[in-house]
Parts: C-alpha cells; structure tokens; sequence
C-alpha cells in the first residue's frame, strides 16, 4: 500500500509562508477587504499624508503596502524572517517604501516615533497576560502624544462556529480543523492543520511551536480597557466594525475594534 511521508516543520519553517502568504492571497474578495481596512484605520487614527504609522505583526505586509500607497510612512514589524522577507518583495513590486523590522512583539522598543499604529487581524493576545502587557505597552511608547493605537479584534462574544476546511493551493491541500474557547482560560485554541502536497507525497503537520503559535487569549471589552489604561492610555474607545462608517460596539457586532489615545 502506497504511504505518504509525514514530517512536522514550525511557523518560521514553512506555516507562515503557506497560511499568511499563500493561503491568505488565495481568499476571494481579500483585497478589497484590506482595503476597507485600511481606510478604516486611516479615518479612525486621524492620520494625513506623511504620517508614520507602525503596523505589528504585520505578516507579508499587505496593510503596510497599502498605507504607503495612501502617502504614509509605514513601518511593519514581524517575527517572522520569511514573512519579512515576502513584504519587502511587496513593497518592491508595489513601487512603495516601506520599512520593514524582524522582531518579538513583547519586545518593540521604539521610542515616541510613530502618530498610529495598528495590531490587525486578532493578532493580539498570543500570549500570557504579563506578555500582552508588554505588547500594549510597547505600542504606548512608540506613539508620540496624542497618538492612536488600533486593535481590530474577534468579539468575544460573536465567535465563528468554526468548522473543518479544505482548501485547494498550487502543490496540494490544506486542512483547517476548528478552532475551539478553552472558557476557563479564555483562549481561543488553535486548530491543528495538515497540508498534504501531492507533488512531494508529504503530510506536513505543525510542530509544537506552530500550534502555539495559533492560540489567542480572548479579552472582552472591560479587560481591554482596563489593560490599555494600565500601561497609559487616556481615552479608549470601543467599535464594532473594521469598516467605515463607525459601528457602536454591542454584543452582537462582527467585531471588537479598539482605539486607544495616548
């Protein structure tokens, strides 16, 4: 009988190009949706042409490309090499000057630099509560006065039923398995995915550090307030929507969007 071989490679090795990059890029309509964002974030950071604004966990860069094309000066901020790597090849192929930064989140050390800054895509809360602190805290002291810090978060309490995917790519196919909320520890457990590649005959699974990578500690509105204003934010205000208009937040919105004001 015919058996495919089976390996295990971390985020940095091989699921960060394939899910942020290649998988990301293989969703319909998911250009005109960073679009949307974008202007979103433009709007709602009060930023103009010429402003600089720091994009963390930026991935391969798609939002930071897009905020140089609206006349900012962006910089984004991965832990990622690979992923650093596909965004500095963007920016190139977009014409665009971006400055692109390999680094921990818990450990952004810029100081008073930056008017916005953005964490999209539910990219915070990877961490244990002392080590998002950080995150916020990093982001607070990259802000000059007045700035704006921008979390487009999931709803704690609109979770997508999450169900299992297959999804076609170039050399074979990728499983999404569900995601699930661990309710006494409030994270959001990262799902298990398997890619098969037919050319090589591979069953590629995540390692250890891959599935970690995944989790998310969920934070309602109050906890996100209370964690902003700990590290030094004056005015926090709370959306429900990642597009213009504005949408109050509720319990029933598609989003938790955060705005916070140093």
């Amino acid at each position: 009988m015919y058996k495919m071989e089976r390996i295990e490679l971390g985020w940095d090795d091989f699921w960060a190009e394939l899910l942020r990059v290649r998988h990301r890029r293989s969703i319909p309509g998911i250009q005109h949706y960073d679009k949307l964002v974008v202007d979103f974030c433009i709007e709602s950071l009060c930023l103009s042409k010429g402003d600089e604004i720091l994009d963390i966990a930026c991935g391969a860069g798609d939002h930071s490309v897009l905020f140089s094309e609206e006349g900012l000066k962006a910089s984004g901020f991965d832990l990622s090499s690979k992923l650093i790597k596909y965004a500095e090849e963007l920016a190139e192929e977009k014409k665009v000057s971006v400055n692109f930064y390999r680094g921990d989140m818990r450990e952004i050390n810029f100081d008073q630099r930056f008017k916005g800054a953005v964490i999209l895509s539910h990219s915070f809360g990877f961490f244990n509560h002392a080590e998002n602190l950080l995150v916020l805290q990093g982001a607070y002291n990259a802000l000059i006065e007045d700035g704006k810090l921008l979390l487009d978060l999931m709803n704690p309490y609109q979770i997508p039923r999450f169900q299992r995917t297959w999804t076609a790519l170039k050399d074979g196919y990728l499983l999404n398995e569900p995601l699930h909320l661990d309710a006494p520890s409030g994270v959001l457990r990262g799902r298990p995915v398997t890619y098969i590649n037919v050319e090589e005959s591979k069953i590629i699974l995540m390692n250890q550090d891959a599935v970690e990578n995944n989790d998310i500690r969920m934070y309602t509105g109050l906890e996100i307030c209370d964690l902003l204003e700990s590290v030094g934010f004056s005015k926090v205000e709370l959306y429900g929507d990642n597009k213009l208009p504005r949408q109050p937040y509720a319990a029933t919105s598609n989003r938790m969007v955060v705005i916070a004001t140093k």
